[in-house]
């Protein structure tokens, strides 16, 4: 069920801001290591990929990468990643994105094809995802290569305990509604 939800989450991601843009927005989220950028702007076409906190695996991993107290070397070496991960997204921005009208559309005769482009877009960027996230464990000590388990189930531990407080009070609040 969990490989499901992953699976659509990746072909809504790709269908909805193309391939390879959780590169760039993982680059915008570079607070774990100072700030990277000044300003940004929307990719071509108007897209706010800005506005999302980066991509699940990068960054989870920038997020963990505050709590392993980086030196200036580190924090400039993953900048420098990043920023060409930026460039290189920001290259191949004009490349054809997936064909919505098609792939909103069973009943389209474009639809497979659509569906194959989203699928392999969605493969890309999670490759590209991968690959930028070996990137910056590399920068790492082994000491902090060591301490990133614990930190990583540290904030899992804080976001399960989130969302049970969110359903908690969500929950009564329905339940609420719903009695009237």
């Amino acid at each position: 069920m969990k490989l499901n939800r992953t699976l659509g989450l990746l072909l809504a991601a790709a269908a909805t801001v193309g391939a390879g843009a959780a590169v760039a927005a993982a680059a915008v989220s570079t607070s774990a290591v100072a700030s990277t950028a000044a300003a940004t702007t929307p990719a071509p076409g108007g897209r706010h990929w800005h506005h999302r906190q980066g991509g699940m695996l990068v960054g989870v991993m920038l997020r963990a990468t505050r709590q392993l107290n980086l030196t200036a070397d580190q924090q400039t070496a993953i900048k420098g990643i990043l920023s060409t991960a930026r460039a290189q997204h920001l290259a191949a921005a004009g490349t054809a994105g997936v064909d919505l009208v098609a792939l909103g559309n069973p009943g389209d005769p474009n639809y497979a094809t659509a569906l194959q482009n989203a699928k392999t877009a969605a493969a890309n960027r999670l490759q590209k995802e991968v690959d930028l996230q070996g990137q910056i464990y590399n920068v790492l000590t082994a000491d902090q290569k060591a301490k990133l388990p614990q930190v990583l189930a540290d904030m899992q531990s804080k976001a399960e305990q989130r969302r049970a407080a969110w359903a908690q009070q969500h929950g009564a609040q329905t339940e609420g509604a719903g009695s009237n």
